[in-house]
């Protein structure tokens, strides 16, 4: 029996095509995985394979030790990437990487994404930081990545590259990069016509029992 389970690997799979459909991805860029805490294992998608003919079965389960377990396909190049994620991050369970346009727009210029907008607040935590470019199919650019996302915050901008998030489930890892996009192209905008206010999560007050959008 697979150490993934069939609905993981849906799950993943359809969050891989939502991808593309919102314009998070294109091609064959980006990629996601899932945490399998008690295989001490993630399962991730393969490398170079198009979302659209993807299957559940071509996902690929990667021990802690970047050993893979299952699977006939190379995984994603950026498997060191992850793996380095979870291990800095125990509250990550779902790690999503997107090559989103307007992410990338402050990446090329490397700044930082203010908060403008309040699901940014609420997913991202707050700003997010870019990390200096470089090539990133390494273990030391995860290593490297992970420091610079840190403990407080739920995503971090590659320059010139994209955006990595991450959450405590993949729905969540993947709302923190819709969030973070969106913020991103209102923010160009804002700055465009003006100074924008920006949001701090510190300063929100949510109602007890509020459920978040």
């Amino acid at each position: 029996m697979s150490a993934a389970s069939t609905q993981i690997r849906e799950e993943i799979l359809y969050w891989c095509r939502e991808s593309v459909r919102t314009g998070l991805n294109f091609n064959t860029q980006g990629n996601i995985s899932v945490r399998l805490p008690e295989h001490e294992a993630i399962v991730i998608t393969p490398s170079g394979i198009r979302y659209d003919v993807l299957t559940p079965e071509e996902m690929v389960v990667v021990g802690y030790d970047g050993v893979v377990r299952e699977g006939d396909l190379f995984p994603s190049t950026e498997t060191d990437v992850h793996l380095a994620h979870y291990r800095r991050r125990p509250d990550v369970n779902a790690i999503v990487h997107t090559e989103s346009p307007y992410v990338n727009v402050f990446g090329a210029l490397g700044k930082a994404i203010d908060p403008v907008l309040l699901n940014m607040v609420l997913y991202a935590k707050g700003a997010v930081p870019v990390m200096p470019f470089e090539f990133s199919t390494n273990s030391a650019f995860g290593e490297r990545s992970a420091e610079i996302l840190g403990d407080a915050v739920n995503a971090v901008v590659w320059a010139n590259h994209g955006l990595l998030s991450v959450g405590e489930d993949l729905p969540g890892a993947f709302k923190v990069a819709v969030a973070v996009e969106a913020n991103a192209q209102v923010l160009a905008g804002a700055l465009a016509l003006g100074t924008p206010r920006l949001l701090d999560l510190a300063e929100i007050v949510i109602p007890e029992g509020a459920r978040l959008p």
